[in-house]
């Protein structure tokens, strides 16, 4: 008799272990995946929010590109008030929808408003182009603004770029 209940006890207990470390074990399973699949979503919310705003800068670049080269073969006032028109139409906005609980926008904010004030200045200038007396002046000052542009634009995407390696 002291065998059986012997057996029937390690049997219980061997049993008992089996289910209590299958509990445990889909417990720690699922906050495991809980937390990979919190990280997932605010890397692939990073990779959205990076992807939008290359977009953004590559095409309003070279939107001012082939409009600074449009002003430039025809200057008259009618053409550039077409053109800024056209600027105004086309030129893409930053994203700013973006939650900061993704995104920790802090090290790209000066970078666009710096890039969004090269882009007033392009817009002014080309305003200034309406005026004959100031053409050979405004062009080259176009010119140099789409440089600047270009490296704060570069400028952003590096460090964006930096930020999702490092996540």
């Amino acid at each position: 008799m002291v065998e059986l209940s012997s057996a029937v006890l390690t049997t219980f207990i061997g049993v008992l272990g089996v289910v209590v470390g299958a509990i445990i074990s889909n417990y720690v399973n699922q906050k495991i995946a809980a937390r990979t699949a919190k990280g997932d979503v605010i890397f692939k919310k990073k990779v959205e929010y990076f992807e939008k705003t290359v977009v953004c800068i590559e095409k309003n670049i070279k939107l001012y590109k082939n409009f600074i080269m449009e002003a430039e073969r025809n200057p008259n006032k009618p053409e550039i008030n077409k053109i800024i028109g056209k600027l105004k139409e086309r030129r893409m906005k930053f994203d700013i929808m973006t939650s900061r609980l993704y995104i920790n926008s802090n090290f790209l904010s000066d970078r666009i408003k710096k890039f969004a004030g090269i882009e007033k200045a392009i817009f002014i200038l080309f305003e200034n182009l309406e005026d004959k007396s100031h053409k050979e002046e405004t062009i080259p000052g176009l010119k140099e603004n789409l440089k600047n542009l270009g490296f704060v634009g570069s400028e952003i995407i590096s460090v964006m770029r930096n930020n999702l390696i490092r996540s």
